[in-house]
């Protein structure tokens, strides 16, 4: 069956950028099946701008003002009646022609996932690309090149800021979005259906940069820190009551909330996390001491059959003093161990991958029975990698294969441009 993909817009007060944001839609290299507007009440010319656009088969409705967060779940039950994927893009932000085909390209490649988000830019009023020094997008491309710093979960990542950054860079299993609707918060509908996600490892990336937000000056968030920072403190309080069953019943869960919870110390995204910890003793004060004696004793899991910080303990080994930067150092030795195993089995399913190619190619075949191509079947090199870079050496340097695709062997010329 073909997966069917709904794009969903909900409007408001866009009038300057409405079109940009539809056009962007209606050329997709993948065309969604359906477009589904509701303007939430705009008071500006959205509206009337969006009427010529039904006749390209966008399905339109204006009505009163209900907010953001309404609007997309409303949008979502609309648009999950048929399609298997939702894709949300706010009025104002726009996709590059290749978002909705790299999103489902991502989607199949990772079947276990529910959420999928690529990479972005950010695009001034008038639709230019901005710089990564500009200020207004520092923060965007700075969270995002967090993920190429190494080895990191989407659940680290995401403790560290919102990468994702915007209800438009979500593409969503429908029955996902029905049974996790975006809550009533003002900034962050986005963050918390996010975190949820990451916890439960449903979230999948691309690289690739798919679509453009745009920064102008009636974006939600302002430079006023106040209102975001309260909504952020009340919003993790909401994650922790909303999950706290799912993470007392699944260790895996639990990991991924750990990481994510370590990692908010050093939160971009007007996270407080010594400020969250003022909450907990303000919610502690509210109990007695038999209440905190027994939620203390409620925990049943295995966290507590091993010390959990047995590994810093054992850390000291005489010759230098115990601080962060020698086991920051040590965690540095360990990545790179990984990153190299990592790299080797790589090569090695690459190198395997090539030798099973030249073994099945008759002109190879026919080269070994005439004693030519002899460098194609040596083993040189000690480590994968080197052994992969000998081999697509003496592929390229071939002169057996090089008479091959001047023949006309598809098999030569394939591994000459190893």
């Amino acid at each position: 069956m073909t997966e069917r993909i709904a794009v969903i817009i909900p409007v408001y007060n866009h009038a300057r950028f409405i079109a940009e944001t539809l056009e962007s839609v209606l050329n997709q290299t993948r065309r969604p099946d359906r477009i589904i507007v509701i303007d939430d009440g705009s008071k500006d010319e959205s509206v009337a701008l969006m009427e010529p656009f039904k006749a390209k088969g966008v399905e339109f409705c204006a009505r009163e003002n209900r907010g953001a967060h309404e609007t997309i779940n409303e949008l979502v039950a609309l648009a999950a009646k048929d399609c298997q994927w939702i894709s949300i893009l706010n009025s104002d932000d726009r996709y590059l022609p290749r978002r909705l085909e790299t999103c489902l390209e991502v989607a199949r490649a990772n079947p276990s996932k529910s959420v999928i988000s690529t990479r972005l830019e950010v695009i001034d009023e008038r639709g230019d690309r901005m710089r990564e020094d500009e200020a207004r997008a520092r923060w965007f491309y700075g969270v995002q090149s967090i993920g190429d710093a190494g080895d990191i979960t989407s659940a680290e990542w995401l403790g560290r800021g919102n990468f994702v950054a915007t209800t438009s860079n979500v593409f969503a299993r429908a029955e996902y979005l029905l049974a996790n609707p975006f809550r009533p918060y003002r900034f962050n509908h986005d963050y918390f259906f996010l975190a949820g996600a990451a916890w439960r490892d449903q979230i999948a990336l691309s690289k690739e940069v798919t679509m453009q937000y745009r920064v102008h000056g009636s974006n939600t968030i302002t430079t006023k820190p106040e209102p975001l920072m309260r909504e952020m403190l009340r919003m993790h309080l909401d994650l922790c009551h909303h999950y706290a069953d799912e993470l007392a019943a699944d260790e895996r869960m639990r990991q991924r909330y750990y990481d994510y919870s370590r990692a908010l110390w050093d939160n971009m995204s007007s996270f407080h996390a010594g400020l969250f910890q003022l909450l907990l003793t303000q919610l502690a004060k509210g109990t007695n001491e038999a209440d905190r004696e027994a939620l203390a004793r409620s925990l049943e899991v295995p966290e507590f059959k091993v010390s959990p910080n047995r590994s810093i303990a054992s850390a000291y080994d005489g010759r230098e003093p115990l601080s962060v930067s020698t086991l920051s150092r040590r965690l540095d030795a360990l990545r790179n161990e990984k990153s190299q195993i990592q790299d080797d089995r790589e090569a090695l399913q690459e190198l395997n991958r090539i030798r099973q190619r030249l073994v099945s190619s008759r002109w190879v075949a026919l080269g070994a029975l005439l004693g030519l191509g002899g460098s194609l079947t040596r083993n040189e090199g000690k480590k994968p990698i080197e052994k992969l870079q000998k081999l697509k050496a003496a592929c390229a340097q071939s002169a057996w294969l090089k008479t091959g695709a001047t023949l006309g062997s598809r098999t030569a010329k394939e591994f000459r441009t190893l």
